[in-house]
């Protein structure tokens, strides 16, 4: 999801062609919390990096699009990747 242009379009086309009770499972590298230096790292660095990576937004805080998406149930975790910049990860369920 880092890599869509529009993120809330991408869900509303996922929520749409899943059957009910259908499941998006996902892992995604996610903003880390704002006042961190890795944060305002990404945020410096995001236009360049989106330029060089595809369009990948390393600054996406994704949990909230996923939480506004009309999904009827979202359970995910936060997990460090151990990888430079993109480090913070969330994987998850969302059932429609």
């Amino acid at each position: 999801m880092c890599s869509v242009p529009n993120i809330d379009y991408t869900l509303q086309a996922i929520l749409r062609v899943l059957k009910p009770g259908g499941r998006f499972l996902f892992i995604e590298h996610v903003a880390s919390p704002q006042e961190s230096l890795l944060q305002q790292l990404k945020n410096t660095i995001s236009p360049m990096w989106k330029a060089i990576d595809n369009g990948c937004h390393p600054d996406k805080e994704t949990w909230i699009a996923l939480g506004k998406a009309g999904f009827s149930s979202i359970h995910y975790e936060r997990f460090d990747a151990q990888l430079p910049i993109v480090s913070l990860h969330i994987i998850g369920v969302a059932t429609k």
